[in-house]
Order: structure tokens, then sequence, then C-alpha cells
């Protein structure tokens, strides 16, 4: 009997432990995880970095510090992939490229993407300024903006001078490349074109078939983009021109 009840405060202890954990805000659990990387307990700290992730929590630091992690436990595909989420929300961030680029050293075969001209790093830099419900909110402030303007320049003749209507047509172009710029975040955001693979060894076919050629293999941790797909098989195409198909199941998509 004494044993019965030992078990029951056991259980109780242990459920109790558990809910408390899950109450521990996500900077605790945030801070937890880098004290297990400090203790160079790896593969423990990727799992709580993951768990915050998989919970919705989209922070540069926290997918930086999941990649860093992965990259000492080992596992490249994660450390790449988590680099990549990295620099999706932060494009400009010298460490995550730096990061990445040796992440990228360990995967066999790998294939350096082209380096984007000037004006797409522009455009990059400028899509960071405001996520798409961000552009969204400031077309519509222009939008009314620009009604309030030209109802002054066409109802108050008093104040129909140049510098109404440049000021209108200001906020005419603002307006406009708010609205673009809402639209290409937001698809921007929702594009999931691209991908990293999860396994090693994988054997790319001519067709979406097992029984197709081989066309090529790929590693653990290779970035590819994802061209086409049907139910179960992935096209792919690589940085130097390579297509064929692969399982879906070896991508993890970004």
């Amino acid at each position: 009997m004494k044993a019965f009840f030992s078990a029951i405060t056991m259980i109780v202890l242990l459920i109790t432990g558990s809910a408390q954990a899950q109450q521990a805000g996500p900077q605790q659990r945030f801070d937890a995880a880098n004290s297990l990387y400090q203790q160079s307990k790896f593969t423990e700290a990727a799992a709580a970095y993951q768990q915050l992730i998989d919970e919705g929590y989209q922070q540069k630091s926290l997918y930086f510090n999941a990649g860093n992690a992965y990259y000492k436990a080992g596992k490249t595909g994660d450390a790449v992939y988590s680099y990549e989420k990295a620099l999706q929300l932060a494009p400009g961030d010298e460490a995550v490229k730096h990061n990445l680029s040796l992440a990228n050293q360990k995967v066999s075969g790998y294939v350096e993407e082209l380096p984007l001209v000037f004006f797409q790093q522009w455009w990059q830099q400028l899509q960071q300024v405001h996520k798409a419900n961000g552009w969204a909110v400031g077309t519509v402030e222009l939008f009314w903006l620009l009604v309030a303007g030209i109802m002054l320049n066409s109802f108050l003749p008093g104040w129909k001078n140049k510098f109404l209507r440049w000021g209108n047509y200001a906020l005419g172009t603002l307006c406009a490349l708010y609205l673009i710029m809402a639209i290409d975040t937001y698809l921007v955001a929702n594009n999931h074109s691209q991908g990293v693979i999860m396994h090693s060894n994988i054997k790319v076919k001519t067709a979406p078939d097992d029984n197709s050629k081989d066309a090529f293999e790929i590693q653990e941790g290779m970035k590819v983009q994802v061209a086409d797909a049907t139910k179960d098989y992935c096209k792919i195409s690589l940085a130097d021109g390579k297509t064929g198909w692969v399982s879906c199941n070896y991508i993890k998509r970004l």
C-alpha cells in the first residue's frame, strides 16, 4: 500500500513539474536553451529552441541560435534550414550569413547561389521595413490622405496651388509603392517554393517514379528550388541548373 501511494505521489510531482515547465514564459525557456548550449548540450538545446519555433515564435535570434545548436550537434540539414529562416527575417545580418556559409561548407556537392545585384539587395532590404500588414495599413492611410488632398485641391480654390498638387503626386507615388510592397511581402511570406534536403545520399530521378533512372545525387543540407510537384514527388532545381524529381518527404520547405 505504501508503494502504491509513493507511486501516486511521484506521478503527481511529474505532472506538476511538467505543467510548471509549460507555464514558463518563452523568454525563460529561451534562456534555458541558451544555458544548455553553453553547457555543450547541443542536442538538448536544439530541441528546446525547436519547441519554441514549433509553437509559432519567429524571431531571428531564435532561428540563429537553433542553427548554431544544430550545427554543433552535427545536424547539417537542420542547421542550414534554421540559418536560412533567420536570413529571411534579417537578410542583411552578417553573423547569420557567416554561419550559413560555414554550414554550407559541410554540405557535400554544395552549389553556391549567384549573388544578388545591388537593386535586388535594396529591394530585399526594403521588404524588411514592414511586414505585409504594416505595408497594407500604410497603403490605406496614404490613400485617405491622398483623397483628402484631392478634395482640397478640387473644392477649395484658395488651396489650389503647385505645392498641394506636388504633395498629391508624392502621396500617390507613396500609396502605390506601399500597395506594391504589401502585395510583394505577402507573396514572399507565403512562398514556399524553396526548401532544404533533410536526408543524405538522395537519388534524384529523371521522372516522378521510383523506377525511373537516377539523374544525380544530393546530400543533406542542399538548398533546392521546388519547380513542380505531384502528390508524392517534387521537381527540384539546383543553382547550377540541374533538375530532377525526389520524394517531397525529403524536403523541408522554407
